[in-house]
């Protein structure tokens, strides 16, 4: 009887060409079990790897509150304002942003609209709440570091000072060896062996998550509303003036037309609502209270005819800014001082393409940072210089703006159109009485070897540097030995650079949010 397991002599029962090359067959008793241990083996390498790559590579998280937003998202409503039209986020009924918990959303009794500034009563059961952005977070660049460790800007996640089991998520302003005060709203840093503060401007990439919508002509109030309040733009009309030539108000296109060199302008001058221009948040419900000093007009303009100009105005502390543009395509920028009378100060001028083309153009028109520019179709045209226009520190950390900031539009001898009228206003680094205990006007905090200073972008409700007291255990001996500060994080502590939101809030396809739906319309990096 022939061996099973052993070929035989017959040519059609040669061995398979594998058992030729290696000159031996595996016993089919043994297959089942290697199939076994090579399974093991995959899984387990799956497993290395994925560990590795959490440890030293990419890790996912989730964002449990508020204290980013409105760039981040903890868990969270949505709610489309029944008034006007704008949508918003807001989140937990709750006075911190950093003390409610993923599993827990109280839904408040109103919503507040940051565009039109009416609430709106809320209903639970109609409520379908939406879980926070799912993150992922680069750590092998602050592993590398050097040009690849944390940079000014960056959104970083951190272990809590007070609790290694809780991971933090903030922005980071100021680095090791610096020194820093919030002023004003704007953070400024002393770099070390530095006689002068300086202020620490945006990087253009974090600036674009740090707008927040003060008023959208887009987004007009209802009926119902505009019947109980005048326009946000009112026409400026000196008193021996009885025509104008500015049109459409209360509509989302706003004209001018006229044929005379007189200048007509229109202001900006909300009503039924004192809060705008402070720093107002529908995540929120309301305002922290401050009169905001940074920020940028922006609208589509069409020049239909006439050989005419049109100026915008910010005028800011008694400080009036001006960005002027003629039918002939030259810009200039100028400003004038409190008691100056009528003198202005050229401080730049240059030249676009001439208004007769009826080519539509976007002109934003800014004061950010102690900045004031000038863009048209997204470049920069002009801007000022610190030599030209700079912060005076001693009169800002004793005074506190009490009055908004004012816009107005003028033009004459021209016709125009005006589309996509906006207002934002930059983030406010606010001030506690009962919270903050550093860093604040008058009290510069200075950091450490390998310290960092964090904020969140949600600042009247972010719970971080500005207010930490509390140390975990693993950094009391650091503070015994003046080797850490409370209020700063340590370069070990970091656990990476967030850079992207691959799962945003779930989308209810019901109001009990019973079932959802990935969100992938709001998936993005994290600036």
């Amino acid at each position: 009887m022939t061996d099973p397991e052993t070929p035989t002599d017959s040519a059609e029962q040669a061995p398979p060409a594998a058992a030729e090359h290696t000159g031996h067959r595996r016993p089919r008793g043994a297959t089942v079990s290697s199939q076994i241990i090579e399974s093991i083996q995959i899984v387990l390498t799956a497993l290395m790897l994925a560990f590795m790559l959490r440890s030293f590579f990419i890790e996912a998280f989730i964002i449990p509150t508020g204290s980013m937003a409105q760039s981040l998202l903890g868990r969270h409503g949505v709610l489309v304002c029944p008034n006007c039209g704008w949508e918003f986020d807001y989140g937990p009924a709750t006075g911190r942003g950093n003390s409610v918990r993923e599993e827990s959303f109280r839904v408040p009794e109103m919503a507040f609209c940051p565009n039109c500034h009416t609430r709106t009563v809320l209903r639970p059961k109609q409520i379908a709440v939406r879980p926070g952005d799912r993150i992922l977070v680069h750590k092998w660049p602050y592993v590398i570091g050097g040009p690849f460790g944390p940079r000014r800007w960056d959104v970083i996640v951190f272990r809590d000072p007070a609790d290694t089991s809780q991971n933090f998520i903030k922005r980071l302003v100021a680095l090791p060896n610096e020194t820093i005060e919030i002023i004003d709203g704007d953070v400024f840093i002393k770099a070390d062996g530095a006689d002068e503060f300086h202020i620490a401007r945006k990087a253009p990439a974090a600036q674009s998550m740090l707008w927040f919508v003060v008023f959208d002509q887009n987004y007009l109030p209802t009926d119902a509303i505009r019947a109980a309040r005048p326009p946000a733009w009112v026409n400026d009309l000196p008193s021996d003036q009885t025509s104008d030539g500015w049109s459409g108000l209360r509509t989302r296109v706003i004209r001018y037309d006229a044929d005379d060199d007189t200048p007509r302008a229109i202001s900006f001058e909300p009503t039924g609502s004192r809060y705008f221009l402070q720093d107002v948040c529908g995540y929120n419900h309301g305002t922290g209270g401050n009169y905001v000093g940074d920020v940028r007009i922006v609208a589509e303009v069409t020049p239909t005819g006439g050989d005419g100009r049109l100026r915008w105005e910010i005028t800011r502390d008694e400080r009036l800014f001006a960005a002027r543009f003629d039918s002939d395509g030259s810009v200039t920028l100028s400003m004038k001082q409190p008691g100056a009378g009528t003198a202005e100060r050229l401080l730049g001028t240059t030249r676009i393409a001439a208004l007769d083309d009826r080519r539509p153009r976007v002109i934003e028109f800014g004061h950010l940072d102690y900045r004031v520019y000038i863009k048209v179709d997204g470049r920069e045209l002009l801007a000022t210089t610190d030599q030209q226009y700079a912060p005076h520190l001693d009169q800002l950390r004793g005074s506190r703006r009490i009055t908004p900031l004012g816009f107005r539009l003028i033009a004459d001898d021209m016709s125009l159109e005006l589309r996509d009228l906006r207002i934002d206003r930059d983030v406010y680094y606010a001030y506690s009485r009962t919270n903050t205990q550093r860093a604040y006007a008058g009290h510069p905090f200075r950091l450490g070897e390998d310290e960092y200073f964090v904020l969140g972008d949600n600042s009247p409700n972010s719970h971080d540097s500005r207010e930490w007291y509390d140390v975990g255990p693993h950094l009391r001996e650091a503070l015994r030995t003046d080797s850490y500060q409370v209020g700063t994080v340590r370069a070990d502590q970091i656990v990476g650079k967030a850079f992207f939101v691959y799962l945003p809030g779930l989308l209810p396809l019901d109001q009990q949010g019973d079932w959802r739906i990935p969100d992938l319309g709001r998936m993005r990096f994290i600036r």
